[in-house]
C-alpha cells in the first residue's frame, strides 16, 4: 500500500509558525522517506507557494520521494503540467503524480474568472486529463475540445519514466466517478463509514466499469491505547463555535463530499445516527472543529488498524493522510502495519 502524507502550508490559519517553511517540508518528506511512505501530497491554493516550485525542492533533498502534485486545470493548463513533469524526470530520474482537482471554493474561482458550474468542471477535467495522459504517454496528440485545443502537439524532451507517472481524481459525486473511470489511474475518495463506503461508493463505482487502483483521503491519531489517542484528537481539533458555523456552510457547498461530510459531523455531534462503523473509532471532529477536510480514525493500534483493514481487503491501496503530524508518522506506520496483517490473517485459507 502507498502512503502519502500532505506537504505543509506556508500559511496556516490556525497556527504561528517556528521554523521555516523550507525546514518544514524538508522534516516532513525525510520523515516520511524513513517511514517507507511514497510520497506527500502538495496542495495548490490561490494563496499558497506553487507546488511545481515545492515538488521541485523536495525532489533534490530526498532520494525515492513521489511528490503528488495538486493541480487545478483553471491555473495549469495540461502542456505546461506535463512539462513540469519532464524535468522532474530529467533532474531526478523519479516520475511526479497529479491529483487533478476539478474546483476550489467558489470565491477562489470567481478571482481566476473561472465561472463553470460543478459538472462543467468535471467536463473541463476530462479533457484536462486525457491530454495530460497522452502527452506523458509520448503521443502526439491532436485535440479540438470544448476548453482545450491541441494540434500535433508533442511533449519534448520526454524521459521515458514519465510512463509511470499516475494521475489521480477524486470520484465522490457522480461525474466525478464518471471521469475517474475514463481518465485515473486512482479514483479518491473520502470516505464515510466503511459499509456505507462500500454500498455507495465502491460498488457504483465498480459497477461502472472502473479498473483502476482505488485511493483514500482520511486522517489517523493512534497510540498503544485508545484514551490517549482520543485525548490527543481532541486537543489538536478543539470544538468551536466559528468550526461548527463553517461546518453549516459545507452543508451547501458544491461538493458533494464536502457537503455530505458536513451533514454527517453535524448529525454526529447531535447524536443523531450516523451508520458508524463497529469499531467506534471513525470520527468527524476534526472536519467539524475546521482545522481538517477529511474524516479521522481514532483509538489504538490494534482498533484503527483493523478499521483500515476493511479498506484494504475492500482494494484501496492509497492513503493520504489528513494533516498528519510528524509524531504521528511511527504510530501510524504501525496501525497500517498491523492493518495489512489483518487482511492477511482474513485471507489466509482455513
Amino acid at each position: 500500500m502507498d502512503i502519502y502524507c500532505v506537504l505543509p502550508e506556508a500559511v496556516g490559519e490556525f497556527e504561528d509558525f517556528r521554523d521555516s517553511y523550507r525546514k518544514r517540508l524538508t522534516d516532513m518528506a525525510h520523515t516520511a522517506e524513513r517511514a517507507g511512505w511514497s510520497g506527500g501530497l502538495i496542495p495548490t491554493f490561490l494563496h499558497e507557494v506553487d507546488p511545481f516550485m515545492v515538488s521541485s525542492y523536495l525532489g533534490a533533498v530526498t532520494e525515492r520521494f513521489i511528490p503528488l502534485i495538486a493541480v487545478q486545470p483553471a491555473c495549469t493548463p495540461p502542456h505546461a503540467a506535463a512539462a513540469c513533469a519532464s524535468a522532474y524526470a530529467m533532474m531526478y530520474d523519479r516520475p511526479v503524480y497529479f491529483n487533478l482537482v476539478a474546483g476550489a471554493r467558489d470565491d477562489e474561482m470567481r478571482r481566476v474568472g473561472d465561472h463553470l458550474t460543478h459538472d462543467e468542471r468535471y467536463d473541463r477535467l476530462h479533457e484536462y486529463g486525457r491530454v495530460l495522459r497522452g502527452l506523458l504517454n509520448g503521443e502526439t496528440v491532436t485535440h479540438h475540445g470544448t476548453y482545450y485545443t491541441y494540434d500535433k502537439f508533442a511533449l519534448a524532451p520526454r524521459p521515458e519514466v514519465l510512463e509511470q507517472c499516475k494521475i489521480f481524481v477524486a470520484g465522490s459525486s457522480t461525474a466525478g466517478r464518471q471521469v475517474a473511470q475514463r481518465i485515473a489511474d486512482v479514483v479518491v475518495t473520502h470516505p464515510k463509514p466503511f459499509p456505507d463506503w462500500r454500498e455507495n461508493v465502491l460498488r457504483p463505482l465498480l459497477a461502472g466499469g472502473y479498473e483502476g487502483e482505488i485511493g483514500i483521503r482520511i486522517g489517523m491519531i493512534c497510540r498503544e491505547s485508545g484514551e490517549e489517542a482520543w485525548e490527543i484528537a481532541r486537543r489538536r481539533f478543539p470544538d468551536s463555535w466559528i468550526g461548527r458555523q463553517e461546518t453549516l456552510l459545507k452543508t451547501r457547498s458544491q461538493s458533494v463530499w464536502s457537503r455530505d461530510l458536513a451533514r454527517m459531523a453535524i448529525s454526529q455531534d447531535t447524536g443523531l445516527p450516523t451508520e458508524p462503523d463497529s469499531s467506534g473509532v471513525y470520527w468527524l471532529g476534526a472536519f467539524r472543529s475546521g482545522r481538517a477536510s477529511a474524516p479521522f480514525l481514532v483509538g489504538s493500534y490494534a482498533e484503527v488498524g483493523d478499521a483500515l483493514g476493511e479498506f484494504l481487503a475492500a482494494g484501496v491501496s492509497h492513503v493520504v493522510l489528513a494533516a498528519a503530524e510528524l509524531e504521528d508518522f511511527g504510530p501510524i506506520t504501525h496501525a497500517v502495519r498491523m492493518g495489512g496483517e489483518s487482511v492477511s490473517r482474513d485471507a489466509a485459507p482455513c
